[in-house]
């Protein structure tokens, strides 16, 4: 039996007032359903068509190792959808076949609720989280990440080696609070979602460590990527069940 999923209509704080919301659901599948989910990967297209209020979505897999790994994790699948309002977003969840079916097949899940503060860059040439409308932030609420590149081809090989070492340290965080890496196809287009405590353990992070600080001026000098975008969010809240804990903060 899958997850039953509650698409009730949040209230959110009014300060916050998203009038463009980004959430990012995250769901793992048990070995009986995981040919269905790879699937959805293509099939789901035609599912996601004209869907009221939602301004632009992704379908994305992951890899092994926290979904770092090169050989895919078949279990594990993520969502991103952008919507004109949490309105649109509960409708959708009760409503369209993609959401329900996978909401009954997957063993568990977790959507985050987020609010675009800071983007640059580009997703398949525009970015989907501009504007930036303005929200009150609080420096001691959890601060998540999405960060996509496309990789050129032929940076591929050094790319990979240069990251392993700060994916490993990403990973000993104290106060990372949830990471992972999704893309919409293996190797060449890569993503990390990634949630911290608050703003300064991800900017600890982000600028203090040695080792990210190493690939991002590798990033520069290599020329890694053809495309790239970073994008920091509020998170709004967090519900669901990721790896048997209850997600809700």
């Amino acid at each position: 039996m899958g997850l039953l999923y509650n698409s009730t209509i949040h209230d959110f704080p009014k300060e916050s007032n998203p009038q463009i919301l980004t959430t990012l659901t995250l769901f793992r599948y048990p070995p009986k359903n995981q040919f269905w989910a790879f699937s959805q990967m293509q099939l789901a297209h035609t599912k996601l068509m004209n869907i009221p209020g939602l301004k632009f979505y992704k379908l994305m897999g992951s890899g092994g190792n926290g979904g770092f790994g090169l050989w895919p994790n078949w279990s594990v699948y993520a969502f991103l959808g952008i919507w004109e309002s949490t309105e649109a977003w509960a409708q959708f969840q009760a409503e369209n076949t993609f959401a329900l079916e996978a909401n009954e097949r997957c063993s568990e899940q977790m959507t985050s609720f987020l609010h675009p503060i800071r983007t640059h860059g580009l997703w398949n040439g525009t970015n989907p989280f501009e504007p930036i409308s303005p929200i009150t932030t609080n420096a001691d609420s959890p601060i998540a990440v999405i960060t996509r590149a496309k990789i050129r081809l032929k940076r591929l090989p050094e790319f990979l080696l240069n990251t392993s070492v700060a994916k490993s340290v990403l990973k000993n965080q104290p106060d990372l609070l949830l990471s992972i890496g999704l893309g919409e196809t293996p190797l060449i287009y890569q993503a990390t979602f990634s949630i911290w405590r608050n703003l300064a353990a991800m900017q600890q992070y982000a600028y203090k460590s040695p080792e990210h600080a190493k690939v991002i001026s590798k990033t520069r000098q290599r020329n890694w990527y053809s495309e790239e975008l970073f994008t920091r969010f509020q998170v709004l809240r967090c519900e669901g069940i990721w790896k048997g804990k209850k997600m809700d903060f």
